[in-house]
């Protein structure tokens, strides 16, 4: 990666100025001898100029190039000087005399189109914190300049153009690129600006200008999406509250830290032969979850411990009815119950409807006496869907570093790989909806995987870093997303909320992950990211799906997948959507899988 130092070195000489004895106000204004150098091309290496530019001084002997024509097409333009502070990115253009140019502000950044100069073509990898690529194309009587940001920019939204004098009597164009910047082009602008890129002229990030595939042209009706092209929640009947089942009533008391596994009841044991009786559990039925609660006297101690398919509760100092027991199903989540006598006490078993683990499928909160009794309430709750919701700490990803070096980090830094996160929907399309918003909860994890993401050195670009859409047409949205990248990033992974019809509500809960052909390698990151989420999670695990040919994915050239993170049509699945906690488990699973793919050479271009 370019150095401060040797950026500026390097490109202050392509424009013929040296750094001034008093600096001016603005870093990048100079003066200087009027020599100049010789451009950079593609790989870095020295061009020869171009007609009508001025050469250096040949060796003795040599014939004098002829002098550079008055009108000559200026070539100086397109070498920019690159500038970053904390977040923000400053791009200073020389502006030659006769030069015009337009601006547009597009979902990938800002396409630069300038008029009257000739240039060579030129591309820049990570050039600034807050412009991940930087491209020059010549095109008939102009260049074209791309610089690719991390996040989509709107008429004034994130970034900002103006124009100033130099020292030496030129003109220069400063822009400045940050997530949270707004502004735009000011006054001092004597180029055009364009509203922001419609979808027909919308460049990928690459060194092309061709709209992506499915773009609609202009006057062409927008294109309709097969609900094949779509992940399944997208496809169902918008849900609303007469739909939604009734909301699962919170376990008071619990945080789920950490599940109670054992513990004493306070204060003092109960005299008796046998220890005090311990009457039936209580049993209460929710939409997708069913709550068991004990009541139980002071001094009774207890051990919960899980089963393939139930949990047992060991309890000691009492004693229970010989009859105890219930063998017909009482729920979906509860198919049965029975207790037995111990050396110790008592036993009882809660026969399940499907797995539990030490991390998922129940939760438990001991609870003080209701007024008026001197019962503890140990409550328990069975649901398939529970996952672990504790706090995760401070876990982080091992960084991981290239053995492959940039061919333009003459530092000697080794190349940061790069993925694209597309958190789904945004703007004019909520996605599904239930218990939570699901164009919220993308952006909201996709986040939180690129924080994880950069702290172990991984760059990532971003399809949306705000709730916005790329395109009011569907087929043309998913389309610019899956263009995003190209040639610019190793993985890209989608993120998602599932959702399902009314009349299968129960039954959709849990994290699955889609993988399309488009990619020999897309299959092996899907298996990596599910592999990992579900192990952070401890969520019901759905597995890998392929049997739909989702666009966003069958359109996309880099090893691609689509994570769906849980449905926010299910009562328990939609309160851990909620849970910032489990949010935080779910973006640390992604990030882990994208790391391991890296690792594992399943990246385009990479290592």
């Amino acid at each position: 990666m370019w150095t401060r130092t040797a950026l500026l070195t390097t490109l202050l000489g392509v424009s013929g100025a040296a750094l001034g004895a008093t600096p001016p106000a603005d870093p990048f204004l100079r003066s200087g001898p009027q020599t100049q150098q010789p451009s950079l091309g593609p790989m870095g290496v020295p061009v020869q100029p171009s007609a009508g530019q001025p050469m250096l001084p040949t060796a003795v002997g040599s014939p004098s190039p002829a002098p550079a024509p008055a009108a000559a097409p200026a070539t100086v333009f397109g070498t920019p000087r690159f500038n970053t502070t904390g977040s923000s990115t400053r791009v200073v253009f020389d502006l030659p005399p006769g030069v015009s140019y337009t601006l547009t502000p597009t979902f990938t950044g800002l396409r630069l189109d300038a008029r009257g100069v000739t240039v060579r073509s030129l591309h820049l990898t990570r050039p600034g914190a807050s412009v991940a690529d930087y491209t020059l194309t010549p095109v008939t009587n102009g260049a074209q300049a791309i610089l690719v940001t991390p996040f989509p920019l709107g008429s004034t939204d994130g970034w900002t153009a103006h124009e100033t004098n130099i020292s030496n009597g030129g003109q220069v164009l400063i822009l400045t690129f940050g997530s949270t910047l707004t502004g735009g082009a000011d006054a001092t602008v004597s180029g055009s600006v364009q509203s922001v890129a419609s979808p027909s002229a919308v460049p990928i990030p690459v060194a092309s200008v061709n709209p992506p595939p499915g773009t609609p042209q202009p006057g062409t009706p927008p294109v309709a999406v097969p609900n094949s092209d779509l992940p399944p929640g997208d496809t169902n009947t918008p849900l609303t509250p007469s739909t939604l089942p009734a909301t699962t009533p919170a376990l008071a008391g619990s945080t789920d830290v950490s599940r109670l596994t054992l513990g004493v009841i306070p204060g003092t044991t109960l005299a008796g032969v046998d220890g005090p009786v311990v009457g039936p559990p209580r049993v209460g039925k929710n939409p997708g979850l069913t709550r068991v609660v004990l009541d139980l006297p002071p001094g009774t101690g207890f051990r919960l411990t899980p089963l393939p398919l139930g949990l047992r509760v060991d309890l000691t100092g009492v004693s229970a009815p010989s009859s105890s027991l219930q063998s017909s199903p009482l729920s979906p989540e509860l198919q049965g119950w029975s207790v037995s006598p111990t050396l110790t006490g008592i036993s009882y078993t809660f026969v399940t409807g499907s797995a539990i683990t030490l991390r998922s499928g129940w939760r438990d909160v001991l609870l003080p006496p209701a007024p008026g009794s001197t019962l503890s309430r140990l409550a328990i709750d069975l649901a398939p869907a529970l996952a672990d919701t504790s706090p995760l700490g401070g876990l982080a990803l091992a960084p991981l570093v290239s053995q492959r070096r940039s061919v333009l980090a003459f530092s000697g830094n080794p190349a940061r790989p790069r993925v694209v996160l597309d958190p789904g929907h945004g703007g004019i399309d909520p996605g599904a909806q239930g218990l939570v918003n699901e164009k919220v909860v993308t952006l909201d994890v996709a986040r939180r995987v690129r924080s994880d993401l950069s702290a172990a050195g991984i760059d990532v670009l971003m399809t949306r870093d705000a709730d916005t859409q790329l395109s009011r047409d569907k087929a043309t949205d998913l389309s610019m997303r899956a263009a995003l990248g190209t040639h610019v990033a190793q993985l890209y992974v989608s993120i998602h909320v599932n959702s399902t019809e009314g009349a299968s509500l129960l039954r959709g809960y849990g994290i699955e992950t889609w993988w399309n052909r488009n990619n020999p390698n897309s299959q092996a990151l899907a298996q990596l990211l599910q592999r990992d989420v579900i192990a952070s999670t401890a969520a019901f695990s759905r597995g890998l799906q392929s049997g739909r040919s989702l666009a966003v994915l069958r359109e996309n050239k880099l090893p691609a997948a689509l994570v769906e993170v849980g449905f926010t049509s299910h009562p328990v699945d939609g309160q851990n959507l909620l849970d910032s906690n489990y949010l935080d488990r779910v973006a640390f699973g992604i990030a882990s899988g994208i790391r391991d793919a890296l690792a594992s050479q399943l990246g385009a271009n990479w290592r």
